[in-house]
Formats: structure tokens, sequence, C-alpha cells
């Protein structure tokens, strides 16, 4: 029983110790990284004017660092009450412009608002008087229809012997009371 608990803890450490893919991806990974970067940056360097670009920033970087420090050094207390005033000011400043950005989004929002309502509401009767006219034109397009199948409908036997029957002179006439030069198109 000794004997397998020690295998037991032998295997497990043994696995713990052998890396798995994930891992082996994942080194490979960062190792391609770092060395791409320095490859750049070697690359970058071989330019005279990046050399110069780098040499000056570096150098205003450390100048303006070392006279940061100066000044904390001199004057610790001048210094933190120059960054809380600054900071105050930064500050007071913000509040500003945030009181001015929600003022003017409240004019905004507001004014928009109501013309978008306005508009929706423009838009909704202008579709309630579109689909009124697009009714209607139907009604006067199958009165239209009805009219013309009339004309062009040939007259019944029933209807002319219950008419009494035109006299010569007035044989072109509709039934408009209207005179045509053709027979049975309604009169002009």
């Amino acid at each position: 029983m000794v004997q397998s608990y020690q295998s037991q803890t032998t295997e497990t450490n043994n696995v713990n110790q052998i890396p798995t893919v994930k891992d082996k991806r994942s080194g490979k990974l960062v190792k391609g990284i770092v060395l791409g970067a320095v490859v750049g940056g070697a690359v970058a360097m071989m330019d005279k004017n990046t050399r110069k670009k780098i040499s000056t920033n570096t150098s205003s970087v450390k100048d303006s660092t070392m006279g940061m420090v100066s000044k904390v050094k001199e004057n610790p207390s001048g210094v933190m009450n120059d960054w809380q005033e600054r900071i105050k000011s930064a500050s007071s400043v913000l509040k500003e412009a945030i009181n001015d950005a929600q003022k003017l989004y409240e004019k905004v929002n507001g004014d928009v608002i109501d013309q978008v309502n306005q508009v929706k509401d423009d838009s909704s009767e202008i579709i309630a008087t579109t689909k009124e006219a697009a009714e209607d034109l139907k009604d006067i397009g199958s009165k239209v229809k009805e009219a013309g199948e009339e004309v062009t409908s040939e007259p019944s036997q029933t209807s002319s012997t219950s008419t009494s029957t035109p006299s010569s002179s007035n044989e072109n006439v509709h039934s408009t009371n209207k005179p045509s030069s053709v027979p049975g198109q309604i009169g002009s």
C-alpha cells in the first residue's frame, strides 16, 4: 500500500513537470514577440533620422525628469501645492465643461425630440391622407371602368324595347342628353 502511494505521487510529480502543448505554444509566442520587437528596434535604429529623434526625445525626457526631481528636492511642499492647485483648476474647468455639455445635451435633446415627434405626427398624417387618396382613386377608377363597360357594351334588346324609340334626328344623343358625333360615345 505504501508502495502504490509512492508510485502515485511519483506519477503526479512527473505529470506536473511535463509541459503541455499549450505551455510550449505560449512560450514560443512570447519568445517570438520579444524577438520581433528586438529585430524591429534594431532595424529602426539603422536610420540616421530615427536615431537622432530617439536621442533628442530621450534627452528631453531626461532633462524634464531631472528638472522635476530637483524642484521636488528644493521645495517639496511648493511642488505639492502647485500640483494641488493645478488639479483643482483642472477639476473646476472640467466641471464647467460637463455642465455646459449637459445643458447643450438637454437643449438639443429637447429640440430634437420635439422636432422628431412633429415629423412623426406629420408623416402619420401624410400616410393617412395618402391611403385615403389611394382609396378614392380606386373608387374613381372602378367608376371609370364601369362607365367604360357601359359605353362599350352592346345595348340589350329589353332596354331598347322598354324605352321609347328615338327620333331620327336624335339617334346620336347619349343618355346624358349631350349630342355626340360618334354613335355610342359619351357626349363631349
